[in-house]
């Protein structure tokens, strides 16, 4: 009997497990003008590669009810400065630059302790500045989890020359078919 007790609650707890996700955030409301204001929007959680649906989706919905907040977000996950291989480089601990050669950058999630900023820069850059000032931590800056990029990748020249050779090939082989069809047989 004790042993069926057991199993039931062990089960009953791993039901509650799957049913709570841990990756859920939450707009501060007091906090969030919109993404586009120099101090980006204040969201509980952490922002990983996991909540990156979430997050858009939270906000998404706040600027529902928020005038202020602006258009729906789409968010294209990069990488996180604490992800295996990250291929660029980032500076400092409650502030500093950091670059992603070969990568364009759209947002900027900057993660501090439990909670995390969630920054649309002006245009699609491969470098800037960061800081922790917008999570607030008391009268102390709060020191950097890790940082979120959401962007692009950026062809590489040679990729940019072998599509635009593509196009032409194709442009030619459907000039080509059209002289054929016009000559008499």
């Amino acid at each position: 009997m004790k042993r069926i007790r057991i199993l039931t609650h062990a089960a009953l707890l791993a039901g509650l497990a799957v049913a709570v996700p841990s990756m859920a955030v939450t707009v501060v409301a007091s906090n969030c003008v919109s993404v586009t204001d120099s101090h980006g929007c204040r969201f509980a959680g952490v922002l990983t590669a996991t909540s990156v649906a979430d997050t858009q989706a939270k906000y998404n919905l706040y600027n529902d009810t928020h005038a202020s907040a602006g258009p729906d977000i789409g968010l294209h996950y990069l990488f996180n400065t604490d992800s295996p291989g990250f291929p660029g480089t980032f500076s400092g601990s409650t502030g500093g630059t950091w670059a992603t050669p070969g990568y364009k950058v759209l947002y900027l999630g900057v993660n501090a302790g439990t909670n995390f900023a969630l920054y649309r820069l002006p245009a699609f850059v491969s470098s800037g500045s960061w800081s922790t000032a917008d999570i607030p931590h008391g009268a102390n800056l709060r020191e950097v989890r890790s940082l979120a990029f959401f962007g692009t990748a950026v062809p590489e020249p040679m990729t940019w020359a072998l599509m635009m050779a593509g196009f032409g090939i194709v442009g030619m082989a459907m000039r080509r078919r059209q002289i054929i069809r016009a000559v008499p047989g």
